[in-house]
């Protein structure tokens, strides 16, 4: 790639005007900078570019980790000020792999994206670029579809479960997030939205910026930063200030645990797997283990209890949604 066509590439990703053919090729461009010696465009591009275009492309995307990761973060050391500003989901999230969604399709079902379910290995293609540059990221088991005509005249999406959203500022193209009869409309934040399996129970926090919340049509609340709305079948929507952090502690990628308790750990794991813990009798669930270990993401429930439950001298079984925990 020249370095005049990455130029325009990038202020088109800025203004949130690429295609899906150029998303691809942008996303190309950044996995081969792990892959050659030599990357050019850090040489001939001045530090005020890279800091301003560079910065949002890998904010906005947060791309697949290549092989070479540390190689990559040598060569661009030079513009190490580009992390400074990293927005707020980013604070949650190391580099993941993205789907990137086409802009172009013929009927909403076949847009429709799910996140891996409870228990099985996270791939982080739940990390989704939509076609106006915002970025969505779903928890496990839940599913995203977006209209046949978003980012034409608005942006609508349909949510089943949860997911949070960093939404590109447009307010032609206004931003909605259905869950059955609730519709979120947004002109530039970010948010959580939970929406139960029945959908009668829908629960949006607001990290940043306003939304506008609609059921059946009425508006039931205007929200701003740190401001929750719950929206329940049988009760009144009540809206509250919480602490946005523990709302989205689900997005963050790495657990580490050192000294842990198992009560802790299980805890956690049940927040990334969505399953029910319980310990039989004889098990001490302040029993703490021993060594530092740091799961990635990418292990299945099995995998983290498998070193987890061996570790203490536990074991452990499956049924459905409830993991119990046993003496050996």
């Amino acid at each position: 790639m020249q370095r005049e066509e990455l130029h325009q590439l990038l202020e088109k990703f800025h203004a949130g005007q690429c295609t899906d053919a150029e998303l691809e090729a942008l996303q190309q461009w950044y996995d081969g900078l792990g892959e050659t010696p030599q990357t050019p465009y850090w040489d001939v591009m001045d530090e005020a570019y890279l800091r301003d275009k560079y910065a949002d492309f890998q904010q906005r995307s947060s791309l697949r980790p290549v092989k070479s990761r540390y190689r990559i973060w040598k060569r661009v050391t030079a513009a190490a000020a580009v992390l400074a500003g990293i927005m707020l989901l980013s604070r949650y999230l190391h580099p993941l792999s993205v789907k990137v969604i086409p802009p172009a399709v013929t009927g909403i079902h076949s847009r429709a994206v799910k996140a891996p379910g409870p228990g099985e290995a996270v791939t982080y293609d739940r990390h989704l670029i939509l076609p106006d540059s915002s970025i969505v990221l779903l928890r496990a088991g839940s599913t995203l579809q977006l209209a046949p005509s978003f980012n034409e005249t608005d942006r609508l999406l349909i949510l089943q479960g949860e997911a949070y959203f960093d939404v590109k500022q447009n307010a032609r193209k206004p931003f909605m997030i259905r869950c059955a009869n609730v519709c979120t409309y947004v002109l530039g934040t970010a948010f959580n939205i939970k929406a139960d399996a029945d959908s009668r129970r829908v629960v949006i926090t607001v990290a940043s910026g306003k939304v506008r919340v609609e059921k059946e049509n009425k508006t039931m609340a205007v929200l701003t930063q740190n401001q929750e709305l719950v929206c329940g079948a049988q009760q009144p929507a009540a809206a509250s200030h919480v602490n946005v952090a523990p709302k989205v502690e689900w997005m963050a990628k790495d657990l580490m645990f050192n000294e842990t308790s198992l009560e802790t750990i299980c805890n956690r794991l049940s927040a990334r797997y969505q399953k029910q813990f319980v310990f039989s009798r004889q098990v001490n669930k302040e029993k703490r283990i021993t060594i530092t270990d740091t799961f990635y993401g990418t292990e299945s429930l099995n995998d983290i209890l498998d070193i987890v439950c061996t570790t203490l001298g536990y074991t452990y079984s499956v049924a459905g949604n409830t993991v119990t925990i046993t003496m050996l």
